[in-house]
């Protein structure tokens, strides 16, 4: 009786969760549409026309190069830390 019960809920859960996921499918879809007919892509999360998107690829590509010089002054510090330290163990604890 109780699995019944719960195969028939189960069912309708289904049901309903295909009919929900329809619905929002097709709302996309037509927002999709809506937006390419205006000339918009959507990128990272957002509508965008093909000029906004090239300001922010330029954008992102500064800040790439940014973090790359970070990233290499931050081995090059590290690299000088430990060549600082290695004279000051040469120096003061091996004879």
């Amino acid at each position: 009786m109780r699995n019944k019960n719960n195969d028939t809920l189960v069912l309708k859960i289904r049901e309903l969760r295909e009919k929900i996921r329809g619905k929002v499918r097709e709302e996309h879809l037509k927002e999709c549409e809506e937006y390419r007919n205006l000339g918009k892509y959507y990128w990272e999360g957002l509508w965008v026309t093909p000029q906004n998107i090239k300001k922010i690829q330029k954008v992102m590509k500064k800040r790439d190069r940014i973090i790359f010089l970070e990233i290499l002054i931050l081995f090059i510090i590290s690299g000088l830390l430990s060549y600082i330290l290695y004279r000051l163990m040469k120096v003061f604890l091996l004879p």
